[in-house]
């Protein structure tokens, strides 16, 4: 079974970077025994690297703090990391990145199945989040790459909240996948403290919508899905509706 890595990025801070990466790694080790599953968090702060301390194994986490900004020779461990792990059968990794123009970590990004972009409906969270996209769509535009699949989720929407026009306008022209949202985060707050993964937040509707979105990721990442939907030009109907705000 082959290996992935799973990007989960976006210039902008505070839009639930690492929140996502946690809740996925344990959606992960719950749902895909099959596979080890690994996080290296790459943010200066290991939010990440720490909140998953109470739950995960010894040796599936490592804080590697990447960017422009740092030592190269972290880079270069990360992308030893990154390849070793992605040449064995079946691990799944997952990368949690700081905050900050992609530069040089873009190059991790690029060797990953999908990037993952959390983001509010705030335009102050939308209008770097574009930017953030652009960047990386040109970046596979130019080494003609159909991977990673960009995928925006949003995040911190209201679940009486209709009108998404905002995310539906700022995501035109652009090519990206729209993942199942997430509205629910008090119940996350209160884990602050210590993490307890999904185990924790039972019977919220934050566990609810992370199941939705996690097997979403599973059915259409992990399987190989996407890829197919893409490399088939008959899915152009398939491929507008994943593309449609959920």
């Amino acid at each position: 079974m082959a290996s992935q890595a799973l990007f989960v990025g976006n210039m902008k801070g505070g839009v639930g970077k690492s929140t996502l990466a946690c809740y996925l790694y344990d959606f992960l080790r719950l749902k895909a025994r099959q596979h080890t599953i690994n996080l290296v968090d790459a943010d200066g702060q290991g939010s990440a690297y720490e909140m998953l301390a109470p739950i995960a194994p010894p040796g599936t986490t490592r804080h590697m703090t990447l960017g422009d900004r740092y030592d190269g020779v972290n880079m270069l461990t990360a992308d030893t990391f990154l390849r070793s792990r992605l040449a064995e059968d079946k691990n799944l990794v997952i990368i949690d990145s700081g905050a900050g123009r992609p530069d040089s970590i873009a190059q991790v990004a690029m060797m990953c199945s999908c990037v993952l972009v959390p983001t509010s409906l705030s335009w102050a969270d939308l209008r770097p989040t574009r930017d953030f996209i652009i960047e990386l769509q040109e970046r596979k535009d130019s080494s003609r790459a159909v991977q990673p699949h960009i995928i925006v989720v949003p995040n911190r929407v209201p679940p009486q909240q209709r009108d998404l026009t905002q995310l539906t306008e700022t995501l035109a022209n652009l090519d990206v996948i729209v993942a199942p949202g997430l509205s629910e985060i008090s119940a996350v707050r209160r884990q602050s403290s210590h993490f307890g993964g999904l185990a924790a937040v039972h019977n919220t509707r934050f566990y609810d919508e992370f199941l939705q979105l996690g097997e979403f990721i599973r059915n259409f990442v992990l399987s190989g899905k996407l890829d197919k939907i893409y490399a088939d030009s008959s899915n152009v109907v398939e491929l507008n509706n994943l593309r449609s705000v959920r």
